[in-house]
């Protein structure tokens, strides 16, 4: 787990009279941003037995009547640590969970929401690729962590959807939730708190930690960058690493930009795949998160862009 984590200010473990939720661990560590925002951080790694597979940031906003929870984890253990810890640091019940992305990090945990009765929301894209995909995605993270780790996973679809950007006031606190198209998946939400000027931009947004371009539209993923810059903004609360200020977004954007164009020149000056991957080097970037695992994959994506862009295909 990253070093920030410790740093998470976490109330009383002590459940509220009323809540459902029965306790089966100590709360997960939380970071408390004021205003009833709270973070609970996950690795920048990717999944592994050591990290449980907990990777990425999941969240919660608590409302007058209720606490929206933001993302449901890697597995069922997971989603049931971040429901109990949800209701118990915010001392009210759950009542959505709001998926910002259809990756294994945001959804696996999703039973532990469905078996209380909790709606899940996502994008009607992102419910229909976790419907296509994501029991490949279970079987993989079965054999990656064991069937322990696994234990009680399965593959939730979201069943309330909606087609673009909304409002929402469940838990009586509006919260405004933003689609700008195609952009680092196709189902890409973020959730913008305006009563403290929060936007929890998901896997749009990546703070030390190299972005995945696997699944994203790369002009799609730039113009959603600019679209959630706009917003009036105090911190901004990655998928992946620390809450940070706006010019995380931008930060992303330079990475994308800076990447497409070393790729491109390499392309069209005739480098081929293997030489274009080799070569494609981004060096302020270099001491961020995965660099040497994913920045390859990232250059053979935009690669592989570029020479179908050229040929027609």
């Amino acid at each position: 787990m990253v070093k920030w984590m410790a740093v998470g200010l976490v109330r009383s473990a002590v459940l509220l009279i009323g809540l459902q939720g029965v306790a089966s661990a100590q709360p997960l560590p939380s970071v408390d941003l004021g205003g009833g925002v709270y973070v609970l951080p996950g690795s920048t790694n990717e999944a592994s037995p050591a990290n449980h597979g907990e990777v990425g940031n999941a969240g919660f906003i608590v409302g007058p009547r209720g606490t929206v929870v933001i993302n449901t984890g890697a597995s069922y253990h997971h989603g049931r640590r971040i429901l109990e810890t949800a209701e118990t640091v915010g001392g009210k019940p759950v009542v959505v969970a709001i998926i910002t992305q259809p990756l294994q990090e945001f959804i696996m945990g999703s039973a532990a929401f469905a078996e209380r009765g909790i709606p899940l929301l996502a994008h009607e894209a992102a419910a229909r690729l976790i419907a296509d995909r994501c029991e490949t995605c279970l079987r993989n993270l079965t054999r990656l962590l064991g069937e322990d780790a696994m234990r009680g996973t399965r593959v939730v679809v979201p069943t309330r959807t909606l087609p673009g950007s909304t409002d929402i006031d469940d838990g009586g606190r509006r919260l405004r939730l933003l689609h700008h198209g195609w952009g680092s998946t196709p189902g890409d939400l973020a959730i913008y708190d305006p009563s403290t000027a929060t936007l929890f931009a998901g896997a749009l947004v990546s703070s030390g930690r190299i972005p995945e371009l696997r699944d994203a539209d790369v002009d799609g993923w730039l113009n959603a960058l600019q679209a959630l810059a706009r917003l009036p903004l105090r911190t901004v609360v990655p998928g992946y690493g620390p809450p940070a200020a706006r010019d995380a977004i931008a930060q992303v954007g330079h990475y994308i930009e800076l990447t497409g164009t070393r790729v491109r020149a390499l392309q069209q000056g005739g480098a081929s795949l293997y030489e274009a991957v080799k070569a494609a080097d981004v060096t302020e970037f270099a001491t961020w998160d995965l660099y040497a695992v994913l920045h390859p994959r990232n250059a053979q994506k935009l690669y592989l862009h570029y020479e179908a862009d050229e040929f027609g295909r």
